[in-house]
């Protein structure tokens, strides 16, 4: 495992927030009791660039968002919210960041770990750490994933290896894209790639559209 995580997973850092990573967990009604669940916590600004592997100069804190691993620990994967967002070399806006040439994970919740896993109602897939935390807090059994097209490994169309071990046959697996799916194309290619991939694995798949920002 990443040294730099591993340390951050300890003990030494349980409850380490920062008040505006707080106050960020808080605008996606986020409580304690899951947020300690999840290990989620402040990075030491002077870690940022050893956790990534690399500098941000224009970064004043990062809020690290552990995975979960299947077998109840954690994978060795870096994912950290921005603070303030940042501005690539194209000009297009980035809120998270990870170390250059990882793959993405599927976003795991403990407290709906077993009825992910195991469980045959309804499995609904999110797009960002924090709305799968909500729903699950809500009571829904949800996984999320890191961008529309964090479902895969990039160039390779198979789902990630974490939906191996989930009941995936005749269950109801209902994808929950942002806003835009109607009118970004990327998104809406993204989500049906999805779906497809799901439906070979045996599920029935429904799109759920949420309500579109005026």
């Amino acid at each position: 495992m990443n040294p730099h995580l591993e340390h951050l997973l300890s003990r030494v850092f349980d409850g380490a927030l920062a008040p505006e990573h707080l106050a960020d967990l808080r605008k996606s009604s986020l409580g304690d009791e899951i947020i300690a669940e999840q290990h989620i916590r402040s990075v030491p600004p002077g870690m940022i660039a050893r956790l990534l592997g690399y500098d941000l100069p224009k970064v004043t804190s990062a809020l690290l968002f552990p995975y979960p691993s299947p077998d109840g620990g954690f994978m060795d994967t870096v994912r950290v919210k921005l603070f303030p967002p940042q501005i690539d070399s194209e000009g297009h806006g980035f809120k998270y960041a990870q170390p250059k040439g990882s793959v993405p994970r599927l976003y795991l919740v403990r407290r709906c770990l077993r009825e992910v896993l195991e469980g045959g109602d309804r499995l609904l897939i999110v797009e960002g750490e924090k709305k799968s935390l909500a729903l699950a807090e809500l009571g829904y059994a949800c996984v999320g994933i890191p961008g529309v097209e964090g479902w895969h490994i990039r160039g390779d169309r198979r789902l990630l290896p974490e939906f191996d071990v989930i009941r995936l046959r005749d269950r109801l697996v209902e994808l929950v894209p942002d806003g835009d799916y109607q009118t970004n194309a990327h998104v809406k290619r993204g989500v049906d790639r999805l779906g497809t991939a799901l439906a070979d694995r045996g599920a029935r798949v429904r799109v759920v559209l949420l309500p579109q920002e005026a």
